[in-house]
């Protein structure tokens, strides 16, 4: 199986900008692979600050643009892994996350990192099909 590196114009640029030695997106097959994704702003690329549901909310955003980029979609996440800073951010995660995947709940992992090496509390992964 051929692996395939994609570029997502905005939050790639992003996320090289955070310093981190990743690839927002890879394709492998049918599938679809992310890192974990920060609260990016679409328009320009900075991270963004604020409580969690708005961190969450815009987490989600950048997960569903990079997918609709490369011929998928939020309904097409079979599994996430969601990284917060604390476990008391988990309720307000957990009441974005419900409203955005209402469609069906992809699989989940959540885990609390501390100490956190970057300027926002959460980060979203997932893997999703195309089609």
């Amino acid at each position: 199986m051929r692996r395939e590196i994609i570029e997502v114009p905005v939050i790639s640029e992003a996320i090289r900008r955070l310093g981190a030695p990743t690839s927002a997106l890879v394709r492998a097959g049918d599938m679809l692979y992310t890192c974990g994704m920060p609260p990016v702003d679409l328009v320009t690329g900075d991270i963004i600050q604020g409580d969690i549901e708005k961190q969450t909310e815009a987490a989600i955003d950048a997960l569903d643009a990079t997918l609709r980029f490369a011929g998928s979609s939020l309904e097409q996440v079979v599994k996430t892994i969601v990284f917060v800073t604390d476990p008391a951010l988990l309720a307000g995660m957990n009441a974005v996350y419900r409203r955005r995947f209402a469609a069906g709940f992809p699989a989940r992992t959540s885990a609390v990192i501390n100490p956190w090496p970057a300027p926002f509390d959460i980060e979203i992964e997932c893997v999703a099909v195309i089609g």
